[in-house]
Parts: structure tokens; sequence; C-alpha cells
């Protein structure tokens, strides 16, 4: 499910902008983490146009022809799903829509949580994501989409897959593929991270993975 899209440039990228980080760091689900991303530190030119582009190279290899609409979940997933799109039609000519959510329903004006494509007509959406560990946010977003009409979710992008294991042994990324039958893709992975990760961190990421990852 990863994919070699530019993985190396995105994660040397990352980790010169502060967006991976290692040290010890306190993940949602509770566990004591040798690495951190948070893609919200991507605040330039350059690293929103690399990142869109890794996103839109896996969009046209797997929903050209599946898809026509990014949904970028609030608040990060906003300029990564406006961004996309604007790459998909600069490098590859393909149209799409995107759509992104407020944390609270606006009760003036238009009204409504949706911003964008607010799905008057049918739409296949893909969810673009940042990083995925437990699936929390993912869960989130589909109980969104489901109540939706015109709405009907192909597939997930991601930024990076921790590829942690859950309650059943397996890692979010294989749940949300099993639970909502769609397809879903990661650009990069922990196991890219731990080629640039520095020599003092290796030993503890490594430990981290045998505990918990896939």
């Amino acid at each position: 499910m990863t994919m070699s899209v530019n993985e190396n440039e995105l994660i040397s990228f990352l980790a010169k902008c502060g967006a991976l980080k290692f040290g010890s760091f306190v993940t949602k689900s509770g566990r004591v983490s040798p690495y951190f991303v948070n893609m919200g530190t991507v605040c330039c030119g350059e690293g929103i146009s690399l990142l869109a582009n890794c996103y839109a190279k896996v969009f046209k290899e797997h929903f050209a022809n599946k898809a026509d609409n990014l949904f970028g979940p609030a608040y990060k997933g906003i300029p990564l799903c406006a961004a996309t799109s604007a790459a998909l039609y600069w490098e590859y000519g393909i149209k799409t829509s995107f759509t992104y959510n407020r944390k609270e329903a606006k009760d003036h004006g238009e009204g409504g949580i949706l911003v964008g494509d607010t799905y008057q007509e049918k739409r296949q959406v893909v969810i673009i994501e940042d990083v995925i560990t437990a699936g929390t946010s993912v869960e989130e977003t589909m109980r969104i989409m489901h109540e939706i009409p015109n709405v009907t979710v192909t597939g997930l992008i991601v930024a990076m897959d921790r590829k942690e294991k859950l309650g059943d042994g397996k890692s979010a990324l294989q749940q949300v593929k099993e639970k909502y039958h769609i397809e879903v893709y990661a650009i990069t992975s922990i196991d890219d991270v731990l080629t640039f990760a520095p020599e003092e961190y290796k030993e503890s990421i490594e430990k981290y993975r045998s505990e918990w990852g896939v």
C-alpha cells in the first residue's frame, strides 16, 4: 500500500522543516513514540508543493478514472486537498473539485459544515489525510461522509503510515481498507523514516517497532 513516490525527498524535507522529529513523544493512543510527524509545520510553498505532487502522483496512478473530488478534513487536510487538486490539474490535466469541513456548522450565510464543492451532484471522493496511527480521524471523517447525500468514498491517501498494530494486530490503514472497502495508499511509512533517523535514535525506533509495528 506504500508507494515509492519521492519518499526520500519528502522525508528529507520533513526532517529539515521540523515536521519529522525524533525524541520522546506521547501519541493520541498514549504510546510513547521515539518519533513524531506533524504536517502542520509545513508552511511554505516548497513544502506544500512537494506534498501535493506526491499526493497527485498516487491519485493519478490509482484514482484518475475512479474519483472526481478530494476531501480534506479540518484542519490539516484543508491545504492538502486544495494544493493536491491544483497539482493534479497543472501536472496531469486532471480536473477535480475539493471540499473541506468546518469543525462547527456555520449558522449564518450559506450555513452548513462543508466548504468548496458541497456535493450538489454525485461525487466519487478520495480523502486526503496527513498521518495515520490509530485511524481515529479517518473514522470521524467517514461518519461525516456517510451522512452526506451524493457522496461515495472511493479511497484514502495519507502522507505517512506509522504502521502500528491496533487491538486486532492490524494497522489502522489495514482496518480502514477492510471496514469501508475502499482503496488506501500511503506515500511514505515508518520503514522509510528509519533510513533518515539519526544514529542515536535508531535503537529506540527499532525497539518501538518490534513492540508496536506490523
